[in-house]
């Protein structure tokens, strides 16, 4: 006589965990801040989460203040210069870009915070990888029509133009020119093209 052989029973999938990440709005993030939460610390909001960023360093503060007398020269009317303040992209990125060109005048933006601009600038000491990839996407998304990444330690300019949109479903619009400035070239902004400066000028 035979003796039938059993198979152990079959594993039954464990359920699919119900939680998932909580995604801030802008107006939620904005509440926050309102608490002190942010005192002494610069954050950011990417995709709705919240990122806290590395104080900014000596060579970065230079570079940056570099670049804005640079922009306030070369933008006399109509603008004016954003030193890391608020810029909204949709309802879920406020990426508090370094510098951003911005139509109109400061009083414009009292009780609003502004969602284009001219020219964007981020100068970056250790965000290089945010600043060339993500950013990048978020400000073609916004339609910003140039930008720039000013790379410290590398000592070059990474230049970004030439809007394209992606079809529908693929992901963030993009920049069909992307190039990278060596400290010995110049670069004029579109916006102002008889302002011309050397990328080593915008370097400390």
């Amino acid at each position: 006589m035979s003796t039938a052989v059993l198979s152990p029973p079959k594993p039954v999938a464990a359920p699919a965990p119900a939680w998932k990440p909580y995604r801030w709005t802008i107006s939620e993030y904005r509440d926050l801040d309102k608490t002190g939460l942010f005192h002494d610390v610069k954050t950011m909001l990417i995709d709705g989460e919240i990122f806290v960023m590395p104080l900014p360093s000596p060579p970065h503060d230079a570079s940056l203040g570099l670049t804005a007398e640079f922009l306030r020269s070369a933008f006399t009317k109509g603008v004016h210069i954003r030193n890391q303040q608020g810029f909204d992209i949709g309802t879920r990125n406020d990426p508090g870009p370094d510098l951003a060109v911005v139509t109109g005048a400061i009083r414009d933006f009292t009780t609003s915070t502004p969602t284009e601009a001219i020219l964007i600038v981020e100068v970056a000491v250790t965000s290089l990888r945010m600043d060339t990839t993500t950013k990048a996407e978020l400000y073609a998304s916004a339609g910003v029509p140039e930008y720039w990444v000013i790379d410290v330690p590398g000592r070059e300019l990474h230049l970004y133009r030439d809007l394209v949109a992606n079809p529908e479903g693929l992901g963030a619009d993009a920049y069909r020119t992307r190039r990278v400035l060596k400290e010995t070239d110049t670069i004029s902004p579109l916006a102002a093209p008889t302002a011309v400066v050397k990328v080593s000028e915008l370097l400390p």
